[in-house]
């Protein structure tokens, strides 16, 4: 400012003294202009120098940014990023004068060379719209039988157990009760089930006994003893260990009676029936067509049944029941074939939840690893350009200072000054850090859960 003031003050004595110089002309009888009009005009020079003067000196108005965002704000510098070049900057520099100019003014000419302010608003965007939230979507975990024809049960399934407890299931086949290698085999295959899925264990045929006298009794009998929920293991196998076999076998009422469980239950998700039984129908009803209603009903439940020591007339109708109801059937025809049954599911459920355990694991490893990397880059890239500015800006003060353009003082000064846009920008790092902290922790306490998960059904399946 005091440049400009001596500079307006230098063009009024000229102007005084072309006044004086009109004088003389004007009493030696010389042309001239009229005086308003000489007035007129030296007001407009005037008038077009202080423009200049302002345009040629920005710095003027200029403020030290203390915080990220009035850096951001600020204009970058004509040779900034790409178009920065020594050479070039110390020709700019040569072409001004910085003997009078004070700390300020020389730290704001300085930063309209080679601000990179532009640059840095793109990272700090980059940081506001990053998402370091994990979003793989883990998928369906493996459990339940899967059919000859692919069905598999998930985890939002209502598993109903229909159990023959008719009197042919004291029989024993190998030295054990069909029953007692039924029940086995039924609790090693429900503890299969997703850890989500509802279990309900209905038994029928369980009163009286198989004789004509009592065959209404019997046939009568279809009794819930485990209500639909998840499964218990201590709950189940009591309700499992309460009745023996002793009557006769109502197969179409007691499908009948979970298509009114399904019903009345309402939870979304598969419906499905498993039918553990030795025989056929004894009670005058038709399974048949009571699968085919309950599959072919709104709720669309599937009928699935594992035939146990069934002769070929009870396959041929236990195989027409599974086919009215959507399902398929199984046969079995000793212990040993009840844990041939059960070794292929350990097997599978073992292998799916390896694979599942891998999948999920790397799904997750590689978002994280993507977004790390992303960060790490952006990180790189912003110290980097920090460091740039910095250098140049240091290496224009130290040019000025060898050229003795600015003394000792105004060197420290602005050095001062380009070591805390340092400070403030280095700050900026944190937010990228920050990010990376959130990333790596997700990724990890997911991955560990996948792990504790796959190792804890690895080794529920595992010999």
């Amino acid at each position: 400012m005091k440049g400009k003031i001596s500079f307006i003050f230098m063009v009024f004595l000229i102007c005084g003294v072309l006044a004086a110089c009109g004088s003389e002309k004007e009493a030696s009888g010389e042309d001239q202009k009229p005086k308003d009009k000489e007035s007129a005009e030296t007001a407009e020079q005037v008038e077009e120098t202080i423009s200049q003067t302002e345009t040629e000196s920005p710095e003027e108005d200029f403020k030290v940014a203390t915080t990220l965002k009035e850096i951001i704000e600020q204009d970058g510098g004509k040779y900034s990023g790409n178009a920065y070049n020594e050479a070039v900057v110390h020709r700019a520099l040569d072409e001004k004068s910085f003997q009078d100019k004070d700390s300020f003014q020389v730290y704001a000419h300085l930063l309209n060379l080679m601000s990179e302010s532009k640059q840095y608003k793109q990272y700090y965007d980059f940081v506001e719209a990053f998402n370091p939230h994990i979003e793989t979507a883990l998928s369906e975990t493996p459990g339940g039988m899967e059919l000859d024809n692919g069905q598999k049960v998930n985890g939002t399934a209502n598993i109903a157990i229909l159990l023959d407890s008719s009197g042919s299931m004291a029989q024993k086949v190998g030295g054990r009760t069909k029953m007692e290698q039924a029940k086995e085999a039924i609790n090693s295959f429900v503890a299969s089930m997703p850890e989500s899925a509802n279990v309900s264990l209905r038994i029928y045929g369980h009163k009286g006994s198989n004789a004509d006298s009592d065959k209404k009794i019997s046939c009568d009998s279809s009794e819930v003893v485990y209500d639909l929920q998840p499964y218990n293991q201590q709950k189940f196998e009591k309700a499992l260990g309460q009745f023996e076999p002793t009557g006769w076998t109502p197969i179409a009422k007691s499908i009948t009676e979970t298509k009114k469980l399904f019903e009345d239950t309402g939870n979304s998700g598969q419906n499905i029936i498993y039918i553990v039984s030795d025989g056929v129908e004894t009670c005058d009803g038709d399974p048949v067509a009571a699968a085919k209603n309950l599959h072919d009903s709104n709720i669309k439940a599937v009928v699935n049944i594992i035939g146990f020591d069934v002769d070929s007339n009870g396959q041929e109708q236990l195989l027409k029941v599974a086919e009215a109801g959507g399902g398929v059937f199984e046969t079995v025809n000793s212990e040993e074939d009840f844990r041939e049954v059960w070794e292929e599911e350990r097997v599978r459920l073992y292998n799916e939840w390896s694979s599942w355990n891998a999948e999920n694991y790397n799904d997750v490893s590689g978002e994280q690893t993507d977004k790390m990397n992303e960060l790490y880059g952006e990180r790189t890239d912003f110290m980097n350009l920090t460091y740039d500015e910095e250098g140049n800006l240091k290496d224009a003060v130290y040019y000025l200072e060898d050229k003795e353009q600015i003394g000792d003082e105004v060197r420290n000064e602005v050095i001062s000054m380009i070591d805390q846009r340092q400070e403030i920008l280095a700050a900026f790092e944190e937010e990228f850090n920050r990010l990376l902290e959130t990333v790596e922790k997700e990724g990890d306490r997911l991955k560990e859960q996948i792990n504790e998960r796959g190792d804890k059904m690895k080794e529920k399946y595992d010999n």
